[in-house]
């Protein structure tokens, strides 16, 4: 009896594995690769001084830029080589925080050189491609914008300035 129940219980394994293969949330028709940007999207990478392409690659979306007085928001693609996030959950899925890529929506006080994160999501796929998960909204003032890092690089491109202004 106990050989029926693990032939059994095998099957039932094998038939779950096999059914959730063909779940819409596993691509298996050429999924977006690394700095691949997807036709019709108009992503512009950020200055080469600021990127690291051997781990991700940081772009901005010029359609986004949406400026009120000295505050400017736009929208940030940062698109990771390697998958970041938690181990996978089972032998097949990945977890809602496994992702390539994220999109986030940030906000620049151009006055006094702060950035504030407004909304984020993690992408299972390369370039925001893929199923999302909605991960944080940010209250308060920010931070403030240090030099030499990708946010230098947006605030340059979302207050039109080369370098960052002394309050």
């Amino acid at each position: 009896m106990p050989h029926v129940t693990r032939i059994s219980l095998f099957s039932g394994v094998l038939l779950v594995a096999c059914t959730s293969c063909g779940a819409p949330y596993y691509q298996t028709s050429q999924p977006q690769g690394y700095g691949e940007i997807p036709p019709g999207e108009a992503w512009v990478a950020v200055n080469s001084v600021y990127q690291s392409p051997s781990r991700e690659r940081v772009y901005y979306d010029p359609k986004t830029i949406r400026r009120n007085g000295t505050r400017v928001t736009l929208w940030q693609l940062t698109d990771y080589k390697m998958m970041q996030g938690n181990a996978p959950f089972g032998m097949f899925m990945m977890s809602p925080h496994r992702f390539f890529s994220t999109k986030s929506h940030k906000e620049f006080d151009c006055a006094h050189n702060r950035v504030r994160l407004l909304a984020s999501s993690e992408f299972s796929l390369h370039m925001g491609t893929g199923t999302h998960n909605a991960v944080v909204v940010e209250q308060g003032d920010g931070q403030p914008v240090e030099l030499g890092t990708i946010n230098q690089a947006l605030w340059d491109v979302a207050c039109g300035m080369a370098a960052l202004r002394k309050d």
